[in-house]
């Protein structure tokens, strides 16, 4: 998971484990001030009273693609939506990316506009005019600050969103829960 110094802004990942371990209390290694993380309970499928499905209940969980070639990038957005009743799926290409779309029909894609082979702008394109996946929400980022004319173009591209890379947690957490509420 990835948390932020209340003091300093500094944002790192630890362990979900590790949080537990130090009862949520830890302490920041870039200005050393001690702060402490509340770690989100995850129950068991069991506990929260969803038991035995059928094959055709399991389908019905949302899927979210997160596609970035930047692995650590990939990984902290999972991070973050990992408490989420979804099934996240990852990408690190943009041609990978619009196979894993077109067999699982995710119901939000997060992508990065930079991506190797296909990139976001032709991803964008190729899933708007596939009939089958023209309806799914698309979420897309750029560590690359974007002007007003420029975010414009992306969602003119037909991105439902745009997200500049340097977000906070519950700025991701809240444009993800817009999108898949419309």
């Amino acid at each position: 998971m990835t948390v932020q110094c209340p003091s300093c802004g500094a944002r790192f990942r630890i362990d979900r484990s590790q949080a537990e371990r130090s009862s949520g209390k830890i302490r920041c290694t870039k200005c050393q001030a001690g702060f402490e993380v509340k770690v989100p309970k995850v129950e068991k499928r069991e506990e929260a009273g969803w038991g035995d499905h059928s094959a055709v209940e399991e389908k019905q969980v949302k899927k979210i693609l997160v596609v970035d070639d930047a692995k650590f990038f990939r990984e902290v957005v999972i991070d973050i939506l990992q408490h989420l009743p979804m099934e996240i799926l990852k990408a690190s290409d943009g041609e990978e990316a619009l196979r894993i779309a077109r067999e699982e029909r995710p119901a939000l894609i997060i992508l990065d506009l930079k991506l190797p082979k296909l990139d976001g702008y032709q991803l964008i394109g190729e899933i708007r005019s596939d009939p089958a996946l023209k309806w799914t929400k698309i979420l897309a980022m750029s560590s690359i600050y974007r002007q007003k004319g420029e975010v414009d173009k992306v969602l003119d591209a037909g991105a439902d969103d745009f997200l500049n890379k340097s977000f906070r947690p519950d700025e991701l957490l809240g444009l993800v829960g817009r999108l898949l509420e419309q």
